[in-house]
């Protein structure tokens, strides 16, 4: 398995510079020039009127788009846009503003209604275990054709990281999601309190990490706080369970199908075989009592949060960017959220340990870097005309297309993810920025990202998350979890098979 993308150096071909330059920043909406010279094999769209485009933290402040407090002022897709329009005077793109909450729950119900905006954005693996067949056009075919704003281009799914392409499809024949950008994280840490509670140097192995939760509660500050339904299970099973799966597991999985990256169906066969069932492999649930260790350390009016918190909830970026938390394990977008959040804390960070002698079943595998990945903001669907009812127009389809090949370039994705400096951008040929350097190791490294089956349904995976949080709360115990574990995942693996059917013979 190769690294997971190449980080090549940006070459701006003619049409990528000469776009770049022809923007305006203005509101990313149609004028009444002329249209600006068009790129060979470039469609002749006839269609005319607006594009709803919802590009969630990527929002660009123009003109009519209302911006939550302490939103970062960006200004590259309007940019994008006014190139785009300049292209296509008849056309105007409107961006979603922050009265758009992106809600998955309520997303389907829009859908039904035919309400959809054009463009949208959400989390692929909602997308593709949740949402109802027909919400959201299949972009394969338009992917296995060339991308006409991209010189030379002879498909355009070859402009996406091979690795991130296979794991965001729903299966062989369908693609829903145009993923541009890669999340990094590890443990954010406040200097001061570190100092404080005499911890000299980030912890390297996971009993260093416990051993600086204790020192920062002896010294009178809270460890940290992480909700465990919204992300214990999804982030802590992919840095422990591939770690207590091994090397040689994650190889065999991923090689079930050819392309690079473990996807759904890849889980599915892993079941099939009893690699990731905990009946033929003690393994896969080592991992839950070594990670109730560290909970014990948390904030507990945080770490017991139900999956969807009441208002006035604590929040523990908040309360870390307000210096009440000695560490949090998140994002690559926090030290952007602290700094917006007014905070003055020094922050510090480090990756997730070496888990390495914990346990019989733990091994030296490092699975730093398997948390985030492709679920960061770049992350875009189009709709179909049935959750779309503006996309039975007669062409319209097809400009949405076109607007959507139009941004998704290498030049567009390096000036558009690299303004809001909190992700990576992804496409091939896309340029990183320096201070990145962090998050780039992590791209650099194979990704075996795997969850155990919370993949296969969103009924799955919200119950593993449901189950977790009650082992942490001390509401059932190991014996309890080994049964019920099982349970979960054979009937999530059931339902998936039944909609995307495998043959397992082949395996």
């Amino acid at each position: 398995m190769v690294t997971r993308r190449q980080l090549g150096s940006l070459a701006l071909g003619a049409t990528g510079a000469a776009a770049l330059a022809a923007c305006s920043g203005t509101s990313g909406s149609s004028s009444n020039k002329p249209a600006s010279p068009r790129p060979s094999g470039a469609p002749d769209l006839k269609w005319t009127g607006t594009i709803k485009t919802g590009v969630q933290a990527y929002t660009p402040a123009v003109q009519g788009v209302k911006l939550a407090p302490g939103t970062a002022k960006l200004t590259a897709f309007g940019e994008a846009a006014d190139a785009f329009t300049a292209m296509y005077p008849g056309i105007k793109i409107e961006f979603l503003g922050s009265d758009y909450k992106y809600d998955a729950s309520q997303m389907p119900t829009q859908a039904a209604g035919g309400q959809l905006p054009d463009i949208w954005w959400q989390q692929y693996n909602i997308v593709n275990a949740s949402f109802p067949k027909g919400v959201a056009t299949n972009l394969l075919p338009y992917m296995q054709k060339p991308n006409p704003f991209i010189p030379g281009n002879t498909k355009w799914q070859d402009v996406f990281s091979d690795e991130i392409f296979n794991m965001t499809k729903v299966d062989d024949n369908t693609q829903y999601c145009n993923n541009g950008d890669f999340v990094g994280t590890a443990f954010f840490y406040n200097e001061d309190a570190f100092t404080k509670a005499g911890i000299t140097a980030a912890p390297t192995t996971y009993p260093q990490l416990l051993d600086a939760a204790q020192k920062l509660k002896a010294a009178g500050i809270t460890p940290s706080a992480l909700p465990v339904f919204q992300t214990g299970y999804s982030w802590f099973s992919r840095l422990f369970l591939a770690n207590f799966l091994g090397l040689d597991n994650l190889k065999k999985i991923d090689a079930f199908s050819k392309a690079k990256g473990i996807s759904t169906s890849d889980v599915a066969v892993a079941w099939h075989q009893g690699i990731i069932d905990p009946r033929k492999n003690p393994a896969v649930l080592a991992w839950w009592p070594h990670a109730k260790d560290l909970y014990q350390t948390f904030d507990k009016s945080v770490t017991q949060l139900p999956k969807t918190p009441p208002a006035g909830s604590p929040n523990y970026e908040t309360m870390f960017a307000g210096g009440k938390l000695g560490m949090v394990y998140d994002g690559t977008w926090l030290p952007t959220s602290v700094k917006s959040a007014g905070g003055s804390i020094k922050v510090g960070s480090f990756n997730w340990p070496s888990m390495a002698g914990i346990d019989q079943y733990a091994t030296d595998y490092d699975s730093a870097n398997s948390v985030g990945g492709p679920n960061a903001a770049w992350q875009f669907f189009v709709s179909s005309p049935k959750s779309d009812h503006t996309l039975q127009e007669q062409g319209k389809l097809d400009a949405v297309i076109a607007w959507m090949q139009f941004f998704t370039t290498p030049e567009w994705n390096t000036k558009i993810v690299n303004e809001y400096a909190s992700f990576v951008p992804t496409l091939k040929g896309s340029k990183p920025l320096d201070s990145q350097k962090a998050i780039v190791d992590q791209l650099e490294k194979p990704l075996y990202a795997i969850q155990g089956g919370w993949e296969f349904t969103t009924e799955t995976g919200d119950s593993l998350d449901a189950l977790f949080q009650q082992f942490i709360l001390g509401q059932v115990q190991f014996g309890q979890v080994q049964a019920k574990y099982v349970q979960i995942v054979e009937k999530g693996f059931n339902d998936y098979i039944k909609e995307h059917p495998i043959d397992f013979t082949k395996f």
